[in-house]
């Protein structure tokens, strides 16, 4: 009755969306660059390991600064740019994401290596104020000087411009040679609030010449709060995490922010929910070395799992190939269990939602939240997740040795990758990880005497 009602809402939410369309053309940044100097860039990346920054994968990054009018006042910000240098690589597909108010582009970031071998372009937005003031002119007073978002209420306005710009194709823009296709939006944390807050105030308000949408489809990571999110007429897909499916879990009523799947061209909507995955990508992040938290910081591949909810995207825009379905992650509510909310399975591990080898062919258990040792640490610890290492008995209970935890590995792999679930380009990835883990070999029985 719950799901048959909420379909309802939704359904109702669109169609009365749907005249709300704006009758004018939204406003198209302007735009100069790229900037050169003075002083060094802010790259809106942290330290990379060697090998793995855009330009090893034969990118550029230009910076652009861009500036129009939103809710009354002008502004000035900049974005970045990260395109194939080989015009003949780039496939047609631009993602964006706002600056997260950490300063640093927290989707793209750990998803970078799928996003960049499909030679998908990337541009990062320093929409809020704060990237601004903070981060920016923090770095660089002197190169960012000219910058100025004076409100907090220019940030949804700032966007629909910068995509305005991007979706209008000029000869000469910040794409440069590239002609983009479709135009996608992304946001983890605290920047998928941004992208939730943007679809409220500017999908349906502002839109192109014709009246489509600036932004083509969704993509919320790790989204804030338990409203389920807004219906569109563009695909979207929305990835909470298990730390968001045990806090919601805790709220009067349950969990609302689940939302039925749907193919409607008026609310093409997914829902994925992955086993293991912890609010924050603790495994890529410095702020955890060394580790200040009570337990071991969860190692699952988060980037790896974006990127794969980010290619169902794309196909569903692109090509308007229809998404596999997931299921829920379980809670039973039972805290004794690990502390959280969750049903496990017999191995600890959270049973349904979008699965996984570190969850199926287990050699550690994977949970949420984490705690810290010292009150400094409560926040970061909370969203961290948890990886605590099987006792040796438990690894010789389940596997006979390292080859063949590598084999089961390897063939759940193959299941996932032919479902859709690992893309092939993180495949070795997994294989990697398997390969570290140390499994220990059952002792082997005495020989029966002669």
């Amino acid at each position: 009755m719950k799901q048959a009602l909420l379909a309802a809402a939704a359904a109702l939410i669109s169609l009365c969306a749907a005249p709300s369309l704006a009758q004018t053309p939204a406003p198209v940044a302007a735009f100069e660059g790229p900037i050169t100097g003075p002083g060094p860039m802010f790259p809106g990346l942290r330290p990379l390991d060697p090998g793995t920054a855009p330009q090893d994968y034969g990118y550029l990054t230009e910076e652009y600064f861009v500036s129009g009018t939103a809710n009354g006042q002008p502004y000035t910000t900049r974005i970045l740019v990260r395109r194939p240098d080989n015009a003949r690589r780039f496939s047609g597909i631009v993602t964006t994401e706002s600056m997260h108010s950490n300063g640093f582009a927290v989707t793209f970031e750990p998803s970078r290596h799928s996003l960049l071998v499909r030679g998908h372009v990337h541009v990062e937005i320093a929409a809020q104020q704060g990237n601004v003031n903070g981060t920016l002119k923090g770095f660089n007073a002197e190169r960012y000087a000219r910058l100025s978002i004076p409100s907090g209420q220019q940030t949804s306005q700032i966007i629909g411009q910068v995509g305005a710009l991007l979706r209008a194709n000029l000869n000469d823009g910040p794409l440069g040679p590239l002609k983009l296709r479709h135009l996608i939006m992304m946001g983890t944390s605290q920047s998928s609030g941004v992208l939730r807050t943007y679809q409220t105030q500017q999908h349906f308000q502002a839109r192109l010449a014709g009246g489509g949408p600036i932004m083509e489809g969704y993509l919320a990571v790790s989204t804030l709060g338990n409203a389920p999110m807004m219906v569109v007429d563009v695909p979207t897909i929305q990835m909470p995490t298990m730390t968001e499916v045990n806090t919601a879990a805790a709220a009067v009523g349950g969990i609302q922010f689940r939302r039925p799947d749907s193919d409607a061209p008026g609310n093409r909507f997914r829902i994925y929910e992955s086993a293991g995955m912890p609010h924050a990508n603790a495994r890529d992040s410095i702020a955890y070395e060394p580790n200040f938290c009570a337990l071991p910081v969860s190692d699952f591949p988060w980037g790896p799992t974006v990127a794969m909810g980010l290619a169902h995207l794309v196909a569903w825009v692109d090509h308007g190939r229809v998404p596999p379905h997931a299921p829920y992650l379980q809670f039973d509510n039972n805290t004794a269990n690990d502390g959280s909310r969750l049903e496990l399975d017999e191995h600890g591990n959270v049973k349904g939602g979008v699965r996984n080898t570190y969850v199926d062919v287990p050699a550690a258990q994977y949970g949420v939240p984490n705690t810290a040792l010292e009150p400094s640490g409560a926040f970061l610890c909370s969203i961290a997740g948890t990886r605590i290492p099987y006792a040796e008995e438990s690894l010789l209970s389940l596997y006979k040795n390292q080859a063949d935890y590598v084999s089961r590995v390897t063939t759940r792999l193959l299941e996932l990758v032919a479902e859709g679930w690992v893309l092939p380009e993180s495949a070795a990835d997994v294989l990697t990880d398997a390969l570290k883990t140390d499994i220990p070999s059952r002792p082997r029985a005495p020989a029966p005497r002669r």
